[in-house]
């Protein structure tokens, strides 16, 4: 079944290492630049860490990835050209992965 079926679980955002908020209610800010994304099944490899932040967990280290690359990945495990599918909005054709998305082929079995 695993096979067939893609699992993934993410979050819109991960949150800064540290804050320089000073109150003890503050929490953490949205963080762009790392995030965890978990995928399973579907083709994809198993036990794999993929990307990298510097020591910190600040800046991207090695293998940046957004979220187009996310989604192009994902329509290619599903024998969707991610090119090529479109959605019509604002009078225009529009493509989910916009003109940034790659496929993720290391992450592919």
């Amino acid at each position: 079944l695993l096979d067939e079926t893609i699992v993934l679980w993410a979050g819109e955002m991960g949150r800064t290492p540290h804050t320089p908020k000073v109150t003890e209610t503050a929490g953490r800010d949205h963080h762009v630049n790392g995030y965890s994304v978990f995928m399973a099944g579907g083709g994809f490899k198993g036990g794999l860490a993929f990307g990298e932040t510097d020591e910190f967990g600040n800046s991207v280290a090695s293998d940046p990835v957004n979220i187009h690359d996310i989604h192009a990945t994902l329509l290619h495990q599903m024998g969707i050209d991610h090119e090529r599918l479109t959605y019509r909005h604002g009078g225009r054709d529009h493509r989910l992965t916009d003109v940034h998305g790659r496929i993720l082929r290391d992450l592919i079995a």
